[in-house]
């Protein structure tokens, strides 16, 4: 019953309980006063018994004084006319029956059966369809003996019963109405409930946070009801701030700071979705790269905020050119970018490029100043040079060399002839492969600072290629070709354990707590052994797992959500902290982010490099640091530079940086004087090193 009960809906609740009250009311009501005209009744056929009593007893005294049974025979005749009266018994004071009245002897057998020795204690006493009234007679004091009065109760029963049928029929009725009524006014109760949850499944399905709930009454229901639309206008107002904040961070993640077209990330993104429909409509587009020809020179001589300048009116133009279709975007520095969609003819393209050139070439005042800009066009073709975007990217910037090597102002188209530097290429892939077993791999460190102390935190593992005959190669030229070839696989392992075993030897000899950060890349990360072969290097070298972190970007955990958190989250167990490098560069998703396991996030050089000059810049930088501490997670500036890229980040609560103002990356044995003036300067490392481990 209980069960059935909560099982109930509110509306059957508040009808079950409403028609049970006013039921268990009437019940109680019909009860009390059925009773209370039982006792009535009772009470008054008791006192017209007892009279009657007296008043035989009075008579029967004559009697009773001289034995004469038919005298007292007499004295009980007349109560033939009284139809209550069904019996009577003339006692003396022997006990012995003098005379009798029946009424109904064979109807009430029982009263034929004299009694013996009467006693009634009360006097009286009640019984289901009689009353017993037992009378003394009395003459001068002296009891002559009793007189026993039996009268009917049929009368008051038959009252009574007609009572319960009558009570029984109106308790019917009155359920009946009673429900009814229930059924009726609960909706005053459940309506406005109903239609408030209502109200609150549409606004959760919809994400409509402009709906409001109509308030009917000024009671509670209508209080909660002003309360539950404060509530939504409070969300309103959030959830609109909250789109605003992520439509503006979305649009400077994916647009450049500077010229307000496309970036890098962006553009990617566009060229992407322009292949793939490219290839399915079978279609053919245009890449073109262009790259300002002696801008250098304008920077130079005028300073960065004319340059900054010439590259807005420069993209102005450009995306005036544009068609909607198309996507112009600033692929960094001084070079452009432009996706030319549903090419038919590579005339199209030739008159296309000549009618930018022809835009660019002329006049720029900027500053009071006039200034003359050319630019020095690549050209790629879909399908002809290429079906992926890094072939066609590559071939278009291999043809813009080509332009500018030929004098620049002008553009070149890709073809075969240009692929010579590509053999070149082919031939250093080749060397990298044997370029670990030489051990032609290095290491530079780049120290790590606390903005606010001052301190030296840790390094970044840097890798380098000593080229027996190139010289140091830079990562930016051997790094993708590694990752392409699959290569990237070992580097990465041989990267991590000679990093973990300088780390290690660090600790053991200047006994201060540094980290260790060393970059994944996207196919070391989703290598199924990474985290494998994590343990296994922290192992042999007895480095802890609270000094090495692990920098990972975005985009490379965008790919399989699920599995990159698994794999974060075995880290995590592990004690290995990580970071999100780059931070702001790639595909950036607040909701995802909250769900990683990382401890920092690094902001890219790309935003800090104009940091102070920029507005757009400062205020990533800024949402970055702000988002860093709303999430507990400390953020580091990679690329400082200058005194006031550093105030600037320090205003603001940057928690760590590294950049040539403090540092440039240190080959390992410069490590000694560094860390010698740290230890110096920092005598306590070895306790805080105690501490963090």
């Amino acid at each position: 019953m209980k069960r059935l009960f909560y099982n109930l809906s509110l509306r059957g609740k508040l009808t079950f309980i409403t028609t049970l009250t006013c039921c268990l009311m009437l019940l109680l009501t019909l009860v009390v006063v059925i009773a209370m005209q039982r006792v009535s009744l009772r009470n008054e056929l008791l006192q017209d018994g007892q009279m009657l009593a007296r008043n035989i007893s009075d008579n029967c005294v004559a009697a009773l004084s001289h034995h004469d049974p038919q005298a007292a025979a007499l004295v009980l005749e007349p109560l033939t006319a009284t139809h209550r009266v069904i019996g009577a018994r003339l006692f003396d004071q022997k006990q012995t029956v003098v005379a009798q009245y029946d009424r109904h002897r064979e109807e009430d057998p029982e009263i034929d059966e004299p009694t013996v020795e009467p006693s009634l204690p009360r006097g009286y006493d009640f019984f289901q369809n009689y009353l017993d009234i037992l009378q003394p007679v009395v003459s001068d004091g002296q009891v002559l003996g009793q007189l026993l009065l039996r009268v009917d109760m049929a009368q008051i029963n038959d009252v009574l019963t007609r009572y319960l049928w009558v009570g029984g029929i109106v308790f019917i009725v009155y359920s009946c109405l009673a429900f009814l009524m229930a059924s009726g006014l609960q909706r005053l109760v459940s309506n406005p409930i109903n239609a408030l949850l209502v109200s609150m499944q549409t606004i959760s399905r919809e994400k409509d946070y402009t709906l409001r709930v109509e308030k009917n009454s000024h009671d509670e229901l209508g209080r909660l009801f002003d309360g539950f639309n404060a509530m939504l206008a409070e969300i309103e107002v959030r959830d609109q701030e909250l789109r605003e904040s992520e439509a503006n961070l979305k649009y400077l993640v994916n647009h450049d700071s500077l010229t307000k077209v496309a970036n890098r990330s962006l553009f990617h993104d566009r060229l992407d979705h322009a292949l793939a429909r490219a290839k399915r409509i079978k279609s053919r587009l245009a890449i073109l790269f262009i790259d300002l020809d002696r801008f250098k020179n304008i920077n130079d001589s005028l300073g960065h905020d004319i340059g900054d300048l010439v590259l807005c009116v420069v993209a102005d133009r450009l995306g005036r050119l544009v068609r909607d279709a198309d996507t112009l975007a600033r692929n960094g520095g001084d070079e452009f970018v432009i996706i030319l969609d549903q090419v038919k003819k590579t005339n199209d393209v030739s008159r296309y490029v000549q009618k930018l050139s022809r835009e660019l070439a002329k006049t720029i005042e900027v500053s009071g100043q006039n200034l003359h800009v050319s630019a020095s066009i690549g050209v790629s073709l879909y399908p002809e040079n290429g079906e992926e975007a890094g072939t066609l990217m590559k071939a278009a910037d291999v043809a813009m060399y080509k332009s500018k090597n030929n004098g620049g102002d002008s553009y070149q188209f890709y073809s075969a002839e240009m692929n010579v530097d590509s053999r070149e290429s082919l031939l250093l892939e080749h060397q990298l492969r044997d370029a670990l077993e030489q051990k032609q791999m290095l290491l530079y460190y780049h120290p790590q600072y606390e903005l606010k102390s001052g301190q030296l935190v840790g390094f970044e593992a840097l890798i380098r290629w000593n080229h027996p005959e190139l010289g140091l190669v830079s990562p930016l030229d051997f790094i993708p070709m590694a990752e392409e070839s699959g290569l990237i696989v070992p580097i990465g392992e041989w990267v991590l354990y000679t990093a973990c075993k300088q780390m290690k030897a660090i600790q053991d000899k200047w006994k201060l707590p540094l980290t260790m950060a060393v970059n994944l890349s996207p196919r070391q990360f989703l290598h199924p052994s990474l985290v494998q072969t994590v343990a296994e290097v922290l192992y042999r070298t007895k480095l802890k797992p609270c000094f090495l972190e692990l920098e990972i970007t975005e985009s490379m955990v965008m790919g399989d959500i699920d599995q990159s958190i698994s794999k974060m989250n075995e880290f995590e167990k592990m004690g290995v902290s990580l970071a999100i490098d780059d931070f702001g560069t790639g595909y950036s998703s607040l909701e995802y982010l909250k769900k990683f396991p990382i401890t920092k996030l690094k902001i890219d050089q790309s935003f800090v490099r104009e940091l102070g000059r920029d507005d757009n810049d400062s205020a990533i930088v800024n949402s970055v640091i702000a988002l860093g501490k709303g999430l507990n997670l400390r953020v580091i500036a990679e690329g400082i530079e200058t005194v006031e890229q550093l105030d600037l980040l320090r205003q603001e609560g940057c928690d760590e940086g590294q950049g040539y103002l403090f540092s440039k990356p240190l080959p390992v044995n410069a490590l000694s004087a560094l860390l010698d003036s740290v230890l110096i300067n920092n005598p306590e490392g070895l306790t805080q090193m105690g501490q963090k481990s």
